[in-house]
């Protein structure tokens, strides 16, 4: 009878674990990942000290999110097919509206609140795989003693004393289940709002190029089409201006040309927002605006 892959594993040195680990495609995954965290961190950390210096750290950020995001892609569809199916596949596939993204960003003139999203997925995405996957390969029994110690606390047991392994990765996996929904939710608002407003202001001053309020409202609004996520972003911030700039909550010092202009965006973005959703997805979110 063939041994348990768990028992196989504990069998081999350490070395022998990592270098087995090295050959996977999600390895490299996690690689990219740990660049854009890093290389995205240090440009923010950099950038109020110089921007030609912190734009090395912004295009290598971006090199890790195209690493990432082209090996998932690939590892899901498999090589590229000359066929309809294939290509709506990759169309409404998240994965692929980011990789397009960041590439786009990439080669653009650097923008700096359009990293920032990529940097919160890497975190998440990097702690995610250490906890699951790097830690269980250094110290193999890790994922059993966990699984002990919860047992014993849901049976009113005394759990023991975990191993050091064992505390850093529930403490990895605790504080992602804590913040991982809404980091990601603050993300979505983030990439409606500040990101819009930002290429929208830049194009407007000439600061960034033309193409770029075109291509991110296609973008934005593939991920309004496909992601309940991103459509309950578009309503917080539809919320928050409401309550700013339309009566009765709106200041008395508020315009009223502002008002007027406001209404009408409005009312024209949520016109093309129903012309691509279902009337389900139309009737959920008048339900979340009462």
């Amino acid at each position: 009878m063939a041994q348990p892959t768990n028992q196989r594993a504990a069998r081999l040195t350490t070395g022998e674990r990592l270098t087995a680990l090295t050959k996977t495609a999600q390895f490299y995954w996690w690689i990219g990942h740990v660049a854009v965290l890093f290389f995205g961190t240090l440009y923010y950390v950099k950038r109020p000290f110089g921007w030609r210096e912190a734009n090395w750290y912004y295009t290598k950020a971006y090199m890790g999110a195209l690493m990432s995001y082209t090996i998932v892609i690939y590892k899901t569809y498999g090589p590229p097919q000359l066929n309809l199916a294939f290509v709506h596949r990759l169309i409404v596939d998240e994965n692929v509206e980011y990789l397009l993204l960041a590439f786009f960003w990439l080669v653009m003139r650097p923008m700096v609140v359009t990293l920032l999203p990529f940097v919160v997925f890497s975190l998440f995405h990097v702690i995610t795989y250490a906890r699951s996957t790097l830690i269980p390969t250094l110290v193999p029994g890790v994922t059993a003693e966990i699984q002990r110690a919860r047992q014993a606390e849901r049976s009113g047991g005394a759990a023991g004393r975990l191993s050091l392994a064992a505390r850093v990765s529930k403490l990895m996996g605790d504080w992602s289940s804590t913040y991982n929904a809404p980091a990601l939710r603050e993300v979505g608002v983030w990439e409606v709002a500040v990101v819009g407003t930002w290429v929208v202001l830049g194009a407007v001053t000439f600061q960034t190029p033309l193409l770029a309020p075109p291509f991110y409202f296609q973008f934005l609004r593939m991920r309004y089409a496909l992601s309940a996520s991103t459509r309950a972003a578009f309503l917080r911030v539809r919320g928050f201006l409401d309550a700013t700039l339309t009566p009765p909550s709106a200041s008395a010092n508020v315009p009223g040309v502002v008002t007027d202009t406001y209404i009408r965006v409005r009312d024209f973005l949520v016109n093309i927002g129903d012309a691509i959703t279902g009337p389900e997805q139309q009737q959920q979110q008048r339900q979340q605006r009462q």
